[in-house]
């Protein structure tokens, strides 16, 4: 019974340490469109789009397009766009337009913790293209992404679901 405890300690040892690993103690802010949000002696990058924001995402850098467009790079060269888009249409219109209007190989629509978001597709045999649309707080947006390999489909799925749960407008603009 001894040596299982002591295995189990050397185990959460083990975890403690690659997730204190990962934890980023030092911000980068050598971007042009990341502020700090300090909040309870914690510092978190922000990445503005437009009047919203969300946090930085791991192993991505930042670069401000325009004023409603902002592009996410990782270190692997996968682009992750994130717009405010026009809000005078519902995202429903724009999403039916837009399906009405382009190639696509697959549709479907979603609900991501409390916000419809419709998915387009254009798969080819080792990678695809995805535009996203959503409305959240009475803001639509489109993230997209170009020619993501197949096999790096959950990486790119997984942080547009963080960018749709944190996304909020920015309520100093």
């Amino acid at each position: 019974m001894k040596k299982l405890y002591a295995l189990l300690i050397i185990l959460i040892i083990i975890y403690v340490g690659i997730n204190l690993n990962n934890i980023p103690f030092v911000s980068d802010n050598s971007t042009v469109n990341v502020t700090e949000n300090i909040t309870d002696n914690v510092t978190e990058s922000i990445i503005s789009v437009g009047a919203s924001n969300f946090p930085t995402l791991d192993n991505f850098t930042d670069s401000s397009l325009n004023d409603t467009t902002t592009s996410l790079v990782d270190n692997e060269g996968m682009t992750i766009y994130v717009s405010e888009i026009d809000n005078s249409q519902s995202i429903e219109d724009i999403y039916n337009s837009f399906i009405g209007s382009s190639e696509h190989t697959a549709t479907e629509s979603i609900n991501q913790n409390g916000v419809t978001t419709y998915f387009v597709y254009n798969t080819g045999s080792e990678s695809y293209d995805a535009d996203i649309f959503f409305n959240k707080n009475g803001q639509n947006y489109l993230i997209s992404g170009d020619g993501i390999p197949l096999s790096d489909s959950d990486y790119f799925i997984n942080h547009c679901k963080t960018i749709i749960d944190t996304i909020e407008i920015n309520s100093t603009s």
